[in-house]
């Protein structure tokens, strides 16, 4: 019997590389990396793919999805009142994206690098608002430990940097810690964001050989 395959949320921090390369002794796995530029400067998108690239020698993964996120994050902050919501209905929608691949890919669950407590996003009353409805199960292999635990899992697997990616502009001043299900449901849904997310379906690039034109690439994102 063959492996079952996962997406895995990379972001080209410190946390979600060592949770994909956790998964991938069990798993076949596919990152899935959000493009937050212009959201984030440009040399952190960079910095991400070098991430990414230095991973697969660890991970062992055939391609990288790279879905283009700014216009989800303009379409989320244009709701002022909901401001302390917007990492949440961010998360949330690159769950249902992540679902979608899921289905699309005949992928069997999702690996985040959440660990308990590290964000807002993280609490564990955000992380169950987050994960509600979501198709498939969400596997956190870093669920329990700190960040100078991970640090040290990164090195052991030969796979730390030192310098991550990891910035965005879009992070609100004072997110919010404890949501309310119905309330992030209702924001999350929003037609516009629902837009944009259709329309980032439209602009993926999926990358093989990352000898790809990743600048190129972002000028057709500004």
């Amino acid at each position: 019997m063959g492996k079952e395959s996962v997406i895995c949320l990379v972001s080209g921090g410190i946390d979600s590389p060592v949770a994909c390369a956790l998964a991938a002794r069990r798993f076949n796995v596919l990152p899935l990396h959000f493009c937050l530029y212009p959201y984030t400067c440009e040399e952190t998108f960079l910095v991400a793919i070098k991430v990414l690239k230095d991973l697969r020698k660890k991970a062992r993964f055939e391609k990288v999805i790279v879905y283009h996120w700014a216009g989800v994050l303009d379409a989320i902050l244009k709701n002022r009142e909901k401001r302390s919501y917007a990492c949440l209905a961010c998360r949330k929608n690159m769950f249902k994206v992540a679902e979608a691949i899921c289905e699309l890919d005949g992928a069997a669950g999702i690996v985040t690098g959440e660990s308990l407590g590290q964000k807002a996003t993280q609490t564990l009353t955000n992380l169950g608002v987050t994960s509600r409805g979501i198709k498939f199960p969400i596997l956190r292999p870093l669920l329990g430990l700190d960040k100078e635990e991970i640090g040290k899992i990164s090195k052991e697997l030969g796979i730390w940097h030192e310098v991550h990616a990891g910035c965005c502009f879009a992070t609100p001043k004072y997110p919010r810690t404890k949501a309310e299900p119905e309330m992030l449901e209702e924001f999350a849904a929003d037609p516009g964001i629902q837009n944009a997310i259709q329309q980032g379906f439209e602009r993926i690039l999926e990358v093989r050989t990352f000898g790809e034109d990743f600048k190129g690439y972002l000028e057709t994102l500004a």
